[in-house]
């Protein structure tokens, strides 16, 4: 009895991971929450998140303010490649940001002063610019 309850536990199990796999596939499959562009004249693409990845990934932005000669983006909106270079992200159109390089002066606190970089006004990714850079490097999900 003990060994016929142990083989139906084994059956019912199997079915159950069976299950699992197949709607962790199915779901996963098509599923892309940005797409990319190329920039002509550029090494750089753009990202364009949907509504729904923009949700997921909780994107938010702030404008580059000015003060005195110098522009101010939060220190949050900061990306460092492997080279060592300072980007940010700008939004170009709604849910559509593309990278753009700035030579930061000195951080203060939570923010960065920049000699070169986005004009003041420009809105700049500050939460969720590891993934906007992940999905442009295309390393984004699929794990």
């Amino acid at each position: 009895m003990r060994a016929r309850a142990g083989a139906i536990a084994v059956v019912l199990a199997g079915f159950a991971l069976a299950g699992c796999t197949e709607v962790e596939e199915s779901a996963s499959v098509g599923y892309e929450p940005a797409h990319l562009e190329e920039v002509e004249g550029s090494e750089l693409q753009r990202v364009t998140f949907t509504r729904e990845g923009a949700d997921r990934t909780g994107l938010r932005t702030d404008i580059v303010e000015r003060d005195g000669a110098q522009r101010v983006v939060p220190y949050a909106s900061l990306i460092y490649d492997g080279e060592g270079k300072t980007w940010v992200y700008t939004l170009r159109r709604p849910l559509t940001f593309q990278r753009a390089e700035v030579n930061v002066d000195r951080v203060e606190r939570d923010r960065a002063l920049i000699a070169e970089g986005p004009p003041a006004g420009t809105r700049v990714v500050t939460v969720g610019a590891s993934e906007v850079y992940g999905a442009e490097l295309e390393i984004a999900g699929g794990h």
